[in-house]
């Protein structure tokens, strides 16, 4: 019994063709993956920037703040309705504004 040996090695052009289709459906997905990640990791950078500009002004009073177009909006009452009880709390609207930025904040004034 003689037994013949394939000698040639490597891959058939089929088989090369889907293992490249294969690996760019893999790289598509991670793109877009990253993409996504990239996206939510902006924002948050983007949020936090501005948290940390409005607590700054929210501590500073105000100060250095254009109120010329936002002025306060003073006694404002915030009705709060929680288990069949009306509570009232006092306070005022202020509007700070940082780098073309505009924030409006409750300022609870006991």
């Amino acid at each position: 019994m003689k037994m013949k040996i394939n000698s040639r090695k490597g891959f058939t052009l089929i088989e090369t063709i889907v293992a490249f289709a294969i690996i760019s459906i893999i790289l598509v997905a991670a793109l877009i993956g990253f993409n996504t990640i990239s996206n939510v990791s902006n924002r948050a950078q983007d949020w936090n920037a501005s948290d940390q500009t409005v607590e700054s002004l929210i501590a500073a009073g105000g100060q250095g703040n254009d109120q010329t177009n936002h002025p306060d909006i003073k006694n404002v009452g915030l009705t709060i309705s929680a288990g069949g009880a009306d509570f009232t709390v006092s306070g005022s609207i202020r509007t700070y504004v940082n780098d073309g930025k505009t924030i409006s904040v409750f300022a609870y004034a006991p």
